[in-house]
């Protein structure tokens, strides 16, 4: 179980942790609305498990979003992406043992839906294949991303996100400046594709 960074809150807050509304249901509930002891809505997400607890990213929602999520007009990550964010440990038996109030950026990308998920897969557009050459520019390592620019074929840029495996190879060729081809696929978020493999080409660009 990964380290929470954030401030202790009061467990009462979210107590009972009972689900109002189940909307992703696996092996138990991943994803449900719940009420606070203000009486405001709010959306749970199982990020993650042990042998003693499971652990969850809650956010405060309101139903525009929830029916938004239902039909298909928001991704999961972007319902979860809110300024106000708990994580809540709740042992198998549905007792909350700890809240703690964290920042949304801070929680690990491979504890959250991966970005443009939807609630039912019916809602994702098929990906299309990537293929193109170009220079590494505007690296952000803490977000897994970059703009691949002068590319072939006269589109200026794109953006794309990469798992932490290519975070090396990445790097490189930035840090190097060499022209890449970088193969992937394109995810349901405009002009943003999902990099999958990176080859190095020579100064020819052959």
């Amino acid at each position: 179980m990964w380290n929470i960074r954030g401030t202790a809150a009061p467990k009462q807050r979210f107590e009972p942790f009972a689900p109002i509304e189940v909307l992703d249901d696996y092996d138990g509930p991943r994803l449900f609305t719940l009420s606070d002891a203000e009486g405001e809505l709010n959306l749970a997400y199982w990020s993650d498990s042990d042998q003693q607890i499971c652990r969850y990213v809650v956010v405060p929602t309101t139903l525009r979003i929830v029916n938004a999520l239902k039909n298909g007009n928001i991704s999961l990550h972007g319902a979860l992406n809110q300024p106000r964010c708990w994580l809540c440990d709740v042992t198998h038996q549905g007792e909350l043992t700890a809240c703690q109030r964290v920042e949304f950026e801070t929680i690990p990308r491979d504890s959250l839906p991966a970005m443009g998920t939807m609630l039912e897969r019916a809602f994702e557009p098929e990906p299309q294949r990537v293929d193109m050459q170009g220079r590494i520019r505007e690296l952000d390592k803490d977000q897994l991303s970059f703009d691949l620019r002068e590319i072939d074929g006269g589109q200026h840029t794109q953006r794309f996100i990469f798992d932490e495996e290519l975070l090396g190879e990445v790097v490189r060729a930035f840090d190097e400046n060499v022209r890449v081809k970088v193969k992937g696929r394109t995810v349901p978020i405009k002009n943003l594709a999902h990099a999958l493999a990176l080859l190095r080409l020579s100064a020819t660009g052959s």
